[in-house]
């Protein structure tokens, strides 16, 4: 047991090289999990496997040791001889201690050229090929080319690199899909009588969206640019958020923003069908505070029934907001 010397100098010129091993090794482990799960017809925990693999490549190196991962195909060979617990991992350790411990001296005389025969097997098996080849045949483009770029960078720089590199652009092309998923959508007056069912009917400077996805950064623009067409003429704006399953800081932003314009120019914002965490985050923002009690509505229909205004220009009694 030997606790490494670590200083601030150390820890910068290490932290990137941490963080691919990492992510090489969780992506490894689970790939792993998944095809044993094919194989074996179980269903593995995640959590389980990562906590486990971290707590071990956490301990390993004070040994001596360096960071491991889960094999597919030690894993699989395992399986296909009939192992159907974590006792043949063990029995495979001790295995190989026996080795080390016993025959090291005679690897001494395995020639290098052998070795490398050997190497040179188990990275074409580890490249699967034909499954590279099968993705850039029929995966989306942008896909194929983020593919092909860390494959680029793996084989003519570093492996470091090109996994930081393809992690970064993975995230990018997912936040770009994500925020293309979320729609923003206009209800006319006929649709929302027809909807609800309410015998009050809408005024018409009154609108009424629907944001359908999370609203995050990349899908704030969305609002924005479909409300700032409308607010010339609009005296309410109706958004309904039953289809929000979360929101981030800068979607908390957009929508304060976006009812401070509004009621700068006299109009009115309601807020309804906000789910309860949805709900809290908009409480400590203060925009609950900011669109006051008459604008928060369980249900669209409750709104049109207890705070809209008739068509003759009667308000109905209000029967309770959410």
């Amino acid at each position: 047991l030997q606790f490494p010397a670590v200083d601030f100098t150390t820890i910068v010129q290490l932290i990137g090289p941490a963080f691919t091993i990492a992510l090489l090794g969780a992506i490894e482990s689970l790939l792993s999990a998944t095809v044993a799960d094919g194989m074996a017809g179980t269903r593995h925990d995640s959590n389980q496997e990562l906590i486990g693999q971290g707590i071990a490549n956490v301990a390993a190196p004070l040994f001596g040791g360096f960071a491991a991962t889960g094999a597919i195909a030690r894993t699989a060979t395992n399986i296909r001889n009939g192992a159907t617990s974590p006792v043949a991992g063990l029995v495979h350790c001790g295995f190989l201690v026996a080795v080390i411990l016993l025959l090291a001296p005679l690897a001494v005389h395995v020639p290098l050229a052998a070795l490398a025969a050997i190497l040179f097997y188990v990275a074409w098996n580890m490249s699967d090929a034909h499954r590279f080849v099968h993705l850039a045949r029929t995966a989306p483009r942008p896909d194929v080319a983020i593919l092909l770029l860390t494959f680029a960078l793996t084989v003519f720089t570093d492996l470091v690199v090109a996994v930081n590199v393809g992690v970064v652009l993975a995230s990018l092309v997912f936040m770009r899909r994500m925020a293309q998923a979320v729609s923003v959508e206009a209800h006319s007056h006929e649709d929302v009588a027809a909807e609800t069912g309410a015998p009050v009917a809408l005024p018409r400077d009154t609108v009424v969206y629907t944001i359908d996805g999370p609203f995050f950064f990349g899908a704030a623009e969305n609002l924005e640019n479909a409300l700032r067409r409308s607010q010339s003429h609009v005296r309410t704006l109706v958004i309904r958020m039953g289809r929000v399953p979360f929101m981030d800081a800068t979607g908390l932003t957009a929508l304060d923003e976006i009812v401070q314009d509004f009621q700068r120019t006299g109009a009115r914002v309601v807020l309804v069908e906000v789910r309860p965490n949805v709900r809290e985050k908009l409480q400590r923002a203060g925009i609950v505070a900011r669109v006051g009690a008459g604008g928060l509505y369980a249900t669209l229909a409750e709104y049109v029934t207890a705070g809209a205004v008739s068509a003759t220009g009667d308000r109905p009694a209000r029967s309770g907001t959410a």
